[in-house]
């Protein structure tokens, strides 16, 4: 952040221009994965999130300097809060994800999210950039000791009202499809159970295996014989199954994630729906439509569903479903938390994305959810990445052949612990947050106007 700071002047418009610009660099670079769905609409999205960095450079200099360092860190937050609900939301690497591996500030998300993080990172940018200049010791030595805090925080203080309530033995399937290929269904669902059974001890039953998204990428409510099979699988192997397709009808097509188990389905339909992948942002410009549709050679057809449903296996033990990049949204997975959720799980198709980094800044949110929630995340991916993350945001395991996690077939066996209980953040979302930079901000804009 500090060579955008650098470039800052006096002039408040160049300061929008300027961080507009960096902005669209750095959303362009990050986003590129999004190429390989959208072609160069994508580049729409970029700019659209471009616009938060040009309207935070601009106001940070626009202000009074007192205080500036601490201004700049709600001021950031403010913004960040605001790009994650406003329209769909597109909370995709903000600041705080950065931190991911870093198991000294992630700590902090169980008390005020990845936005807190965030905050920190933001501030310790400033701290430095004004380092020991006169007018700011003050607000240097202030964050010097938040940060020091931050450090030595202990992980206790933070997560001392979640504990264990058992634990269920799962397995994750990563059957290495590449879905840009198109596969009659059945024989994509005859490839994901073939590597399970490959892949399956038998002095290891699981409780749940668990299919990522896509592992019967059609219809699945119009194969009745195909759902009776699921069924049978599950009374014949003594497990329950987790799997992802498509549900609804033919106007009404639900990306669905999907809990088979004796006679019964659970289904949970996907809230949050993929810009330029699952739908079209601006798609009623017909403009773009076309283009679209031009590039693509498809128009999305698939409607968000509009409740979060826990999964619940044995009458008391609750899992929450998320699919694809809904485990970039802080506020679902609080949702699901305060709704009695023990474990997550995360099914996607990340094989659009191809070999890029698309799919590991996808399972890096894992760990920020985790930790802001004090709950393990399981992720099952089409082709990678497919792994477990504990509440502490650690990665306990991956599947990986040869070093790779990308485009391998593999089982993973775990474990997992389910968990009860509350974080701080849990409880309250990002409401003390966003009321605090709201109102910080407020007071510094209305003495300036004095």
């Amino acid at each position: 952040m500090i060579p955008l700071l650098i470039s800052a002047g006096e002039d408040s418009w160049r300061n929008l221009l300027s961080g507009i610009t960096a902005g669209f660099v750095f959303y362009v670079i990050v986003l590129s994965w999004l190429y390989n769905v959208a072609g160069p609409i994508y580049l729409l999205l970029a700019l659209y999130l471009s616009v938060y960095w040009g309207v935070f450079l601009y106001l940070v200099f626009a202000l009074p300097e007192k205080g500036r360092i601490f201004t700049a860190a709600f001021v950031w937050c403010l913004l960040e809060i605001i790009m994650s609900g406003l329209l769909t939301g597109f909370p995709w690497l903000l600041l705080g994800v950065s931190q991911w591996q870093n198991g000294r500030i992630l700590k902090i998300a169980g008390l005020c999210g990845t936005y807190g993080i965030s905050f920190v990172i933001v501030l310790v940018n400033l701290t430095v950039f004004y380092a020991f200049r006169k007018r700011y010791v003050v607000s240097f030595f202030v964050s010097a000791i938040v940060l020091i805090g931050i450090c030595f925080l202990p992980g206790q203080a933070v997560y001392h009202r979640i504990s264990s309530t058992g634990s269920l033995n799962i397995m994750v399937i990563q059957p290495d499809i590449d879905a840009s290929i198109e596969e009659n269904p059945y024989t994509t669902l005859k490839v994901v159970e073939a590597v399970m059974f490959e892949n399956m001890e038998k002095d290891r039953r699981p409780d749940i295996v668990i299919w990522p998204e896509g592992s019967f990428p059609d219809n699945i409510d119009e194969y009745s014989d195909v759902l009776d099979g699921l069924k049978t699988l599950c009374k014949e192997n003594d497990f329950r199954l987790i799997l992802g397709t498509f549900t609804g009808t033919e106007k009404a097509v639900y990306n669905s994630s999907l809990l088979v188990g004796g006679d019964s389905i659970q289904v949970y339909r996907k809230n949050r729906l993929v810009p330029y992948g699952e739908f079209i942002l601006g798609g009623r410009c017909r403009v773009i439509r076309n283009i679209y549709e031009k590039i693509a050679e498809y128009i999305p057809v698939t409607i968000p569903g509009r409740e979060l449903t826990l999964f619940t296996l044995g009458g008391n033990k609750k899992i929450a479903p998320l699919i694809c990049f809904e485990n970039v949204f802080p506020d679902m997975a609080g949702g699901y938390v305060r709704e009695g959720g023990e474990l997550f799980v995360v099914i996607t198709n990340d094989s659009w994305f191809g070999r890029s980094a698309g799919p590991c800044q996808h399972f890096a949110h894992n760990a920020l959810r985790a930790a802001e929630t004090g709950r393990y995340f399981v992720q099952g991916s089409l082709s990678g990445i497919s792994g477990v993350v504990s509440p502490a945001g650690v990665v306990e395991n991956t599947i990986r052949q040869n070093g790779e996690e990308l485009f391998v077939k593999g089982a993973l066996y775990a474990a997992v612990p389910l968990v009860c209980g509350e974080t701080f953040y849990s409880q309250t979302g990002d409401i003390p947050l966003f009321i605090l930079s709201v109102i910080f901000t407020g007071v510094i804009l209305c003495r300036h106007r004095r």
